[in-house]
């Protein structure tokens, strides 16, 4: 550490530390100051994840009783489920007894099917969890009643659309809003008379939301972890779809605010988007009840994108895990392209393109 003279100028005793630091420490504690604002960002990705776990439990779980489950002989892995089955505690009964059974594990030629008799109001959670454990994958079974209506975990299919809510929470309401508040006060203007170039401060505004983009991906991993609807094995590539997906959210959330004029046209999109998102992922509905225009249209959403991939792990979706590298590709390519308009277009004041 140089010595210093006491003649020496309090300011030059300490070397200023770089543009990116100075920028970032600011942000952060304009975040640690408005602690109302912070907590706002994760309001909505709370009341949506708890919104989805209370209606899970209230559908699927609250006032059922526990299954007695009968597993026919032509299921393939017959020993195995029943193994898995007996694991969990699950009481079973063997084929002369199958009519008391409340829910039945079969093979069909459309491959495994989980029969849960109607009116009974059966949990069937646990027998699709041990039929997953035997060695079926989600793709290969499929959960029904005996009058042919589909029974859904409305949590576990609707955990890639909430994760992509809490997202652009934080990178559009947290991001987008405060820069455009900054424009219409003046800050940026007082800004752009600095040294500090447009990308570094575009820049130095993402540390300080990385804490709130950790806290929801910590949400998601441990409810999957813990629910068994991922595999240790899988946090990996979950884990770079979600930073990924962050990233890309991160780069539009900054093009959206590159020459943004009124905070409150942009805090009422910054709402409204992500609703939008969930609804038109196919996490809430499904995409068949679309015309076949509005579906592509939908596909070509950079959130849908994300959702897709993150259900490739978090919802066993088959599908999405045959086309992970192109929803990887496109959000990276959208990631670079947006960040790169963002930096263009980045406006300090209302004046500067005049």
């Amino acid at each position: 550490m140089p010595k210093t003279d006491q003649n020496t100028p309090r300011s030059h005793q300490y070397a200023p530390r770089s543009q990116f630091m100075e920028l970032a420490s600011s942000s952060a504690k304009d975040l640690y100051r408005d602690r109302k604002g912070s907590f706002s960002i994760l309001l909505m990705f709370l009341f949506f994840f708890l919104l989805m776990v209370g209606l899970n439990y209230t559908i699927n779980i609250g006032g059922r009783n526990a299954p007695v489950v009968a597993v026919d002989s032509s299921v393939v892995l017959y020993s195995e489920v029943r193994e898995q089955l007996a694991a969990s505690g699950l009481k079973t009964v063997d084929a002369h007894n199958a009519d008391a059974a409340t829910v039945t594990v079969k093979e069909t030629e459309q491959g495994v099917v989980v029969l849960l008799r109607a009116k009974t109001n059966s949990q069937w959670l646990q027998v699709a969890a041990a039929v997953e454990r035997a060695g079926y994958k989600t793709s290969d079974y499929t959960v029904i009643d005996t009058l042919g209506d589909p029974v859904v975990d409305i949590l576990r299919n609707s955990l890639a659309g909430v994760s992509c809510i809490g997202l652009m929470a934080i990178t559009f309401m947290g991001t987008s809003v405060p820069l455009t508040r900054m424009r219409e006060n003046g800050t940026l203007r007082l800004l752009g008379t600095t040294p500090a170039n447009k990308l570094t401060f575009i820049l130095a505004q993402t540390p300080a939301r990385l804490v709130f983009g950790v806290f929801v991906i910590l949400t998601i991993f441990i409810t999957s972890l813990l629910l068994g609807y991922t595999q240790a094995a899988q946090l990996f590539r979950l884990l770079g779809t979600m930073t990924l997906g962050l990233a890309m959210l991160f780069a539009l959330a900054y093009l959206l605010a590159s020459r943004s004029r009124k905070p409150d046209t942009i805090n009422n999109i910054s709402a409204t988007l992500p609703v939008l998102v969930l609804f038109a992922s196919g996490s809430a509905l499904p995409p068949q009840i679309f015309p076949e225009p509005v579906t592509w249209a939908l596909d070509c959403l950079p959130t849908t994108w994300y959702v897709r991939a993150a259900a490739a792990d978090l919802a066993g979706d088959a599908t999405s895990t045959e086309h992970i590298w192109l929803y990887w590709t496109l959000m990276l390519t959208t990631t670079i392209t947006a960040a790169a308009l963002a930096t263009r277009l980045f406006l300090w004041d209302d004046q500067e393109h005049q």
